[in-house]
């Protein structure tokens, strides 16, 4: 007792109370008030690359472009701002001169993820073109030809993945869109001394194909081609469309033919349906698409290195389509009257309409309240649709009881790694109490054990336990930290990183330290009485048991109470009657460990 009124004397020394005869002197009697902690914010948001960090400043580097560029040509402007909104630079009533050429874009707008041209203006007149295309121009009254460019893409820096998609439309001609889904994409330039020998010092392509695809509707192109090719040889327009149309369909079939192993029945069989669509077009020119769309991705170094094949063609799927514009179907969203228990078959279409707003106005709060049930399944397509409706909307409605089934499935996403932005999960937690947030990851824990990686990973860690291994025990605190390869799971973080260091490891001391300081700050949220009492249940097994070199194998039969599992938190030991037994837990079961799992 004298030993507690001591620590007690000099607390509250250390909280500025000049002696413990003035506080025992006061009428009423002291109370010691734990002190709040302030309620956990998201740490300062630092953009997501390069460009949106540079971005805000764009109007001064625009202007350092513009000054270093008017040393080659005349170049004027109206406005240049930073939109915080679009977080984009815009440039309007931009103007180039230079000699002959003289151009001229409306707007301007370039963000991190796209940059739109618009009103764009080529005055060719001046321009030395060779005798058809200006044959063309004239034909088309487009001598000072105008339009909209468009660049658009999302990417994952980190994989080196690229959705790409670039549109050019010119008025009174056509337009031409671009996409590409690209994975692990690199150009590699050639190093000397380093390349094969065979190498011709040109770039190389490396990644993998997912999908792309090449449409062009036509505005008026098509027939004045006909009209000019087929005046340059003597023929009606007329005439030129049926020539060109029965030399695609020659040419198409021969063109496979020759490739190697070009004499494939299916490849050939493939060969004649494209041709006819070819065929369909130039007769009526309106619109003609063509997609590839492998059945995996395919490695890009089968279509750039060396010749390309019958394999590489059937490889890539291709298809070629020729019609009518497609229109995204109009949907009244009165009339979609799924309910979140439907068909999955029929619920994932609705709710990716709703989330995206293709078809029908976006309505992300009905999307999400159809998904959740399948994403609390494990349904990965619900899941990756639920993280990309929270990066769209973090602050989207979910009913209260619905909140940590959400987390969790987010959770799960972002260790399946899928793209899932941390605005998503910041704008959850901050929605759940720090002991919601304790049983959610606990949960996303349980679930992901049950996939192959998760047993794996588990029996790692009873290993790391069993022989006081405390690198390995550190680095799976940081893995439960950061939830990149598992679920995120910061009462296992702290619990983990609290045992590495106590066996002395110092960089997981640096870990635990920080977790602390950022709880006391109000950066995350963690139940840190509940983590404590968990981590020293933990430890108390682990003193118990023999050191590392005397540890039992973890395929031994171990007396109850000592199997080899009770030395990891969260991990159940099978005693001696059979029953799965849980380590030591907290007062309501959340933290560290897991409930009891049947005995095999």
């Amino acid at each position: 007792m004298g030993v507690k009124i001591a620590v007690l004397a000099a607390a509250i020394a250390a909280t500025g109370v000049t002696s413990v005869q003035t506080a025992a002197a006061q009428t009423v009697a002291a109370q010691i008030v734990p002190v709040q902690r302030p309620a956990a914010m998201a740490d300062t948001k630092w953009p997501d690359g390069f460009m949106a960090f540079a971005l805000p400043y764009s109007p001064y580097l625009f202007d350092l472009v513009v000054y270093a560029g008017r040393s080659v040509a005349e170049i004027t402007y109206g406005t240049r701002r930073y939109d915080p909104v679009t977080r984009s630079l815009v440039v309007t009533d931009l103007e180039i001169r230079r000699d002959a050429l003289e151009a001229s874009i409306g707007q301007l707008r370039v963000s991190s993820d796209e940059a739109v041209y618009e009103n764009v203006a080529v005055d060719t007149r001046a321009l030395p073109l060779d005798p058809t295309t200006r044959a063309v121009l004239r034909k088309l009254d487009r001598e000072i030809v105008t339009g909209d460019v468009a660049l658009t893409g999302r990417m994952d820096a980190a994989a080196a993945d690229y959705d790409l998609s670039a549109s050019l439309r010119i008025d009174g001609a056509g337009t031409l869109e671009l996409t590409a889904d690209l994975e692990g994409f690199h150009i590699l330039a050639p190093i000397e001394g380093f390349d094969d020998a065979e190498a011709d010092g040109t770039p190389k392509l490396a990644g993998r194909l997912r999908s792309a695809q090449i449409v062009f509707a036509d505005a008026g192109l098509a027939s004045v081609l006909y009209e000019v090719f087929g005046g340059q040889q003597g023929m009606t327009a007329e005439q030129a469309r049926g020539t060109a149309s029965m030399m695609a369909g020659i040419g198409v079939t021969a063109l496979f033919s020759d490739l190697p192993g070009g004499q494939s029945p299916r490849l050939q069989e493939m060969a004649r349906g494209w041709s006819a669509t070819i065929q369909s077009f130039l007769t009526q020119p309106d619109r003609l698409e063509v997609s590839l769309d492998p059945a995996s991705p395919l490695d890009l170094a089968r279509l750039t290195q060396g010749a390309v094949g019958a394999e590489d063609i059937l490889a890539l799927n291709p298809t070629v389509v020729a019609g009518t514009s497609q229109l995204i179907a109009l949907v009244d969203p009165t009339t979609i009257t799924l309910t979140p228990d439907g068909p999955i078959e029929a619920v994932l279409p609705a709710a990716e309409a709703l989330i995206e707003g293709r078809g029908v106005p976006q309505d992300i709060a009905r999307g999400v309240t159809l998904l959740l049930p399948a994403a609390s399944s494990d349904n990965r397509a619900a899941i990756g649709l639920l993280a990309r409706a929270l990066a769209l909307d973090p602050g989207v409605a979910i009913a209260q009881e619905q909140l940590r089934g959400a987390y969790v499935a987010v959770l799960l996403a972002k260790a399946d790694r899928l793209s899932v932005q941390n605005a998503s999960l910041d704008a959850l937690r901050r929605r759940l109490s720090p002991d919601e947030l304790a049983v959610a990851e606990d949960e996303a824990l349980q679930r992901w054990r049950r996939t192959r990686i998760g047993e794996s990973q588990r029996q790692i860690e009873v290993g790391a336990f069993e022989a006081h291994d405390w690198p390995t025990i550190r680095r799976l605190a940081f893995a439960y930290y950061e939830g990149a390869t598992m679920p995120r799971n910061l009462m296992r973080a702290y619990g983990w990183a609290s045992i590495a260091a106590a066996g002395g490891d110092r960089i997981a001391a640096g870990l635990r330290d920080n977790l602390t300081a950022a709880v006391s700050e109000g950066r995350i949220v963690l139940p840190m009485e509940r983590a404590r009492k968990a981590t020293d249940d933990l430890w108390g097994l682990i003193v118990s048991e023999p050191s590392a070199d005397g540890a039992p194998d973890a395929d031994a039969e171990q007396p109850a109470g000592k199997a080899a599992d009770a030395a990891s938190p969260g991990l159940p030991s099978d005693s001696a009657d059979g029953t799965a037994e849980a380590t030591p837990d907290t007062d309501d079961g959340a933290g560290t460990a897991e409930p009891p799992a049947p005995a095999d």
